[in-house]
């Protein structure tokens, strides 16, 4: 351990973007403790962490805040804090002057950090900044439904305030609705469950039009580092995560959403999704998350460490602003990518061939690492999954469909 490197680093949420930061940080020698709910989380199985249970974050806060109250007196120097998850984030920010004696952590201001959670405040933040964003209506009942049914623009996708309550009911990102009479049907499924919704146009464009820019900004209130990247592939095909990406320098883009984040004051690691809109080829933003993002991973590999950057900083270390990062990099999350080609392929839009030429690509990964396997072989039996899965994929394809898609 070197002799900047005191401090442990503490990371909340043990899915495959806190175990990227815990292997940007484990590498480097950086003392980390990986904590999560979740039993079965890849980063449990780290060899770059010490891995703890903990309460959990929405449903016990007070419980856990107790459990990080008592890691923290165990320290000799405050910890560095990573939440690296929607339910981890809003718990540190809400009980930030109980954990201030304990930890040391980068967030916006509670209010800005309240209103970036709820996704329908984000976008009168953007309305305010001068911030392109899809037209977007928030009826609160179905008399409201009624009234902007015949206002919307078709197809249009409900989505909610609040994604991390959805994320326990529904296991998708929202719902696309194609017509009126849809809309009212699936408000009326939605609103007994009590979750904030709002209907949002669909921006039209490919895969490949969705971009990211994620960015530290100092205590300052200065970028210590800003990264770019553009989606190849995601699961759902539609509404879902990229499960192949690559970095790209797009200055357009990182302008757009270094000005949103200076408008509104923002602190601390966060990540702004935008699509570029086919009809007038302007970006449309949608939706920024106040943590690291799932593909942080890639940003270490073209030479962005954004967890130790966040690490340095923290710690009074003073880390030199980075400007530059490798391009065309390829990041793979193996198992969905799986899924995601499956149904392109099924569609007529993507060959074997052409697939596996893209995956082989890939110098970054979701959970597999050579130098830290269990991970990748023991969360879910995943390892074995690909193959099994890879072996059927081209199985049951058949010769026809190494051929180009129509």
């Amino acid at each position: 351990m070197s002799s900047g490197h005191h401090h442990v680093a503490v990371v909340l949420s043990l899915y495959d973007t806190g175990l990227a930061a815990i292997r940007s940080l484990g590498r480097l020698g950086i003392p980390v403790v990986g904590i999560d709910a979740r039993p079965g989380m890849p980063g449990l199985k780290s060899r770059y962490c010490t891995a703890k249970l903990c309460p959990d974050p929405v449903h016990a806060g007070d419980e856990l805040l107790e459990f990080l109250v008592a890691e923290g007196r165990r320290l000799d120097r405050p910890g560095i804090l990573f939440p690296a998850s929607d339910p981890f984030v809003l718990f540190v920010s809400r009980y930030r002057d109980e954990l201030s004696p304990w930890y040391r952590f980068a967030l916006p201001s509670t209010d800005v950090m309240e209103a970036i959670v709820d996704k329908s405040r984000q976008y009168e933040m953007a309305e305010e900044v001068g911030t392109p964003y899809p037209r977007t209506f928030y009826p609160e009942s179905l008399a409201e439904v009624e009234r902007i049914k015949d206002l919307v623009d078709y197809p249009a996708f409900i989505k909610p305030h609040y994604g991390h309550l959805w994320r326990e009911i529904y296991d998708c990102k929202g719902f696309q609705v194609h017509n009126p009479a849809e809309l009212e049907e699936r408000f009326a499924q939605i609103l007994p469950s009590g979750l904030r919704v709002m209907v949002q146009s669909i921006i039209p464009g490919p895969n490949t039009s969705h971009f990211k820019v994620s960015a530290y900004i100092g205590q300052t209130g200065e970028p210590l580092a800003v990264f770019t990247l553009r989606k190849i592939r995601q699961w759902p095909t539609e509404f879902g995560i990229g499960t192949m990406v690559e970095s790209l320098n797009y200055p357009e883009m990182r302008d757009l959403g270094l000005h949103f984040f200076r408008a509104i004051g923002y602190r601390g690691i966060g990540s702004i999704e935008f699509k570029k809109d086919a009809r007038d080829g302007k970006l449309k933003m949608i939706e920024l998350n106040p943590r690291l993002w799932l593909q942080n991973g890639l940003a270490t590999d073209c030479g962005m460490n954004f967890p130790l950057i966040q690490y340095l900083d923290l710690s009074s270390q003073d880390p030199v602003p980075l400007t530059t990062f490798r391009e065309r990099v390829c990041w793979l999350d193996s198992m969905d990518d799986l899924r995601a080609f499956w149904s392109y392929h099924k569609q007529g839009e993507l060959s074997v061939r052409a697939w596996l030429g893209s995956v082989s690509r890939a110098r970054s990964f979701a959970t597999f690492a050579l130098d830290d396997p269990g991970p990748f072989l023991s969360a879910s039996q995943w390892g074995l999954k690909y193959v099994k899965g890879a072996l059927h994929v081209l199985r049951s394809a058949g010769p026809d469909a190494m051929r180009s898609p129509r």
